[in-house]
């Protein structure tokens, strides 16, 4: 501190300018600063920037004389405030406001001292204009007005109310509105792209109007002096307590559906704005005084949980930021593409989990481990820990935190409605009402075995009336509903002709219709047709969109299967399938249907090799490749391990002809296909495969209770099954001869 600054301490304290508490706050902000290395400032600078006193002043007390307490400036000049987003009602031409500097209200090195704004009771409010909007104000906002520090915008801070991972929440008054707000005043760390980011996103989330949802009023950014920029988010006050604080061992099962109800209602209004929540957990929902829910947080995530520099932070210290037991499976992993409305129910889900158990659905000693248990581990079912929760109550949870995006409800409207069902004592959806959402999810997706299995499947059910009205069953049924979506699809694409989201779906909803013609020997190739343009020009408007080259990719292989059939020539079809999708992976590593679909081509591939009579073994070892990495990425995806099975037995069908003994292969295989299995207990073709892979084992015995098990999944099978059958029955007959 130099002579200048030193003299001035002393001065400043005795003239009146400011209190001993204020001086040494100020005098503590300027070694930080110097501290920091931001910039070797003065006392007399942060003096100034706090509106304290004028350069002239201080230059007058340092000479000697004398400034008296009435001379203090409104600091015009020196400082203002800027409202970068100022609210309608206000006139556009005095979007620069001279008020008082404000400071910080909490340095991220020091903690706040109390929980109240400090204040100097011996000087209040002098500025006429601060006097004029406090006017009628309560005393709690006057007694804090007292002290400019207090002032941040339009609104004066009152009482701190929490403090998080991203900044302080206060208690303000609004002093356009003249009401309480909540202000999040945001900590900037040195990310300021990812905070006006943040801000961007909550200013679009002001437009949701929903009695369930947290009402955003204003973000903005406000310069206080030279050195401080400071952003926050005014939001609706609410006085109550969260889900997190208010469940206890007396909450009953209806309540509990009822609060989940709401918040799902909630999560669905703000989808149907085209906004993710990212975040649902018990400790971002509210129930106020009244009985009311409401939602906190919409879009505030994405500096939390799902931040690169915080998993940095969590590899050093192990500390879990966020409750990651309540992500969903594919932000667990990082599957950034498959983040969905789907992704927020899987959470409101594990919101009503907790409230049913009292405790969140996975554990762990670190934010690592308890994303581990998110995407591996088994769900372990709420009547585990409290078996009197209803049958359906449970069911609904289970459905909305299904690993597999694509078995969820698929929306929280979806689940919504089927709580309500369960609160008024009546019939919740049932698995069958939700099939024909799912294949087409599945298909969304890229997942176009899946797809095929569950428009199949569905061809085969009857239509009948159920708790959603009429079930989407039987092939006129079927193709009817897709051409209904297909239509609402195209009066959006006369409205948007540049949304590759709504051309990529109406390619989805085509090729759905060409796979089902296809089952009745139909040509599809007039669908294939008008889905190839649909996909075309979603990938002509946004050259990265992986979604709409992987869907592409699969209408060639499933166009190549077509031809394969009728004899012709399917390697031009099938390389130009891997070069999309290898574009595909380029864009996004973590897009698991581009690997799995890639390896799936090449696995066909090698198969038409061998045909031939030529060595597929280049083929099958990459899509081994390619099926492990899928594998890694959606580790709960049964169809991948199915396919990394079949690829392993037919490998090690083509060493055995060579004349070796590829017994490994097998056990790996077996290994793959078992755990296909578990995932999803109906997959007919892990069975099949599994059976064949005992037989050359010669464990002949499982293999017999495989195949069986595979007919009895799909009768269609048996022709093809029963010479196996036959064969292994007398290799077992013989065996046990032999003993």
């Amino acid at each position: 501190m130099t002579d200048r600054d030193q003299k001035l301490t002393r001065l400043v304290v005795e003239r009146g300018l400011i209190s001993q508490q204020q001086l040494d706050e100020c005098v503590a902000e300027m070694r930080e600063i110097n501290r920091a290395g931001l910039a070797s400032v003065p006392l007399e600078e942060v003096l100034i920037a706090h509106g304290y006193a004028t350069r002239e002043q201080l230059d007058d007390l340092a000479d000697g004389g004398a400034a008296p307490v009435s001379a203090r400036p409104r600091n015009v000049e020196q400082d203002s405030t800027v409202l970068l987003n100022p609210p309608p009602e206000r006139d556009t031409e005095r979007t620069v406001l001279a008020e008082p500097a404000v400071q910080a209200p909490e340095v991220e090195t020091r903690a706040p001292k109390s929980e109240a704004p400090r204040a100097a009771p011996s000087n209040p409010p002098t500025d006429t204009r601060a006097i004029g909007e406090l006017r009628g104000a309560p005393p709690e906002v006057v007694e804090a007005a007292r002290d400019p520090i207090n002032k941040l915008g339009r609104y004066w801070r009152v009482v701190m109310v929490g403090k998080g991972a991203l900044g302080t929440v206060w208690k303000a008054w609004d002093t356009h509105t003249r009401r309480y707000v909540a202000l999040k005043v945001l900590k900037d760390t040195g990310r300021g792209p990812e905070i006006m980011n943040l801000l961007d996103e909550a200013r679009r989330n002001a437009k949701l109007d929903h009695p369930n949802v947290c009402r955003v009023f204003e973000a903005n950014t406000v310069q206080g002096g030279p050195f401080n920029t400071y952003h926050y988010i005014a939001m609706e006050f609410l006085e109550g307590k969260t889900l997190e604080a208010l469940r206890d061992d007396t909450m009953s099962h209806k309540r509990a559906a009822q609060l989940g109800r709401d918040v799902a209602r909630a999560v669905d209004a703000a989808h149907a704005e085209g906004i993710l929540h990212r975040d649902i957990k018990p400790h971002n929902v509210m129930v106020g005084n009244d009985g009311k829910v409401a939602v906190l947080d919409f879009g505030l995530a994405r500096l939390v949980d799902l931040d690169p520099l915080a998993s940095a932070e969590l590899s050093r210290t192990g500390r879990v930021i966020g409750t990651p037991a309540y992500m969903s499976p594919e932000q667990a992993v990082g599957r950034v593409h498959d983040f969905s409305a789907r992704s927020d129910v899987y959470s409101v889900g594990a919101t009503l989990y907790y409230l049913l158990t009292g405790r969140p659905p996975f554990e762990g000693k670190s934010h690592f481990e308890v994303c581990f248990k998110v995407a591996r581990e088994d769900l372990v079912p709420p009547t585990t820990a409290d078996p009197a929760i209803p049958a359906d109550l449970e069911r609904i949870v289970l459905r909305a935190m299904q690993k597999d995006p694509v078995r969820r409800y698929d929306s929280a409207r979806a689940m919504a409605d089927d709580l309500d069902r369960f609160l008024s004592g009546g019939q919740i959806v049932s698995d069958d009402e939700l099939r024909f959402t799912q294949g087409v999810a599945a298909l969304t997706a890229g997942r176009l075995e899946e797809a095929v299995h569950m428009f199949r499947e569905l061809m085969l059910l009857e239509s009948g009336r159920g708790a959603a009205g009429t079930i989407v069953a039987g092939r006129d049924a079927v193709l009817k509903k897709l051409e209904e979506g297909e239509y609402g699809l195209t009066l959006a694409i006369e409205r948007q002709q540049k949304n590759y989201d709504i051309r990529t779906q109406r390619g989805v909803i085509r090729l759905g219709r060409a796979i089902i013609r296809s089952f009745e020997r139909v040509d599809p190739r007039e669908d294939c047709k008008n889905a190839l343009e649909d996909f075309d020009k979603a990938c002509e408007l946004r050259p990265e969109s992986t979604q709409a080259r992987v869907n592409r990719a699969n209408l060639l292989l499933f166009s190549g299967r077509f031809a394969r059939d009728r004899g012709k020539d399917i390697a031009p079809i099938f390389k130009m399938a891997i070069e999309d999708l290898s574009v595909a992976i380029k864009y996004d590593e973590s897009y698991s249907a581009g690997f799995h679909n890639r390896g799936i081509v090449h696995f066909y591939m090698g198969m038409e090799v061998a045909k031939q009579r030529g060595d597929p073994k280049e083929h099958f070892f990459q899509a081994i490749d390619d099926f492990t990495i899928a594998a890694q990425l959606e580790p709960t995806y049964a169809y991948v391990f199915k396919d990394l099975g079949v690829v392993k037995v037919a490998l090690a069908k083509h060493l055995l002809a060579q004349g070796e003994r590829p017994r490994d292969l097998l056990e790996q295989a077996v290994d793959h296909l078992t755990r296909a299995i578990k995932l999803q207990s109906r997959l007919q073709g892990a069975y099949f495969e599994r059976g064949m892979a005992n037989f050359a084992l010669k464990r002949f015995d499982e293999a017999i209770a495989d195949w069986m098990r595979c007919i009895d999944l799909d009768p269609s099978k048996r022709r093809q099954v029963e010479p196996y059958l036959a064969e292994a029955r007398t290799k077992l007959s013989a065996h046990k001869g032999s003993r």
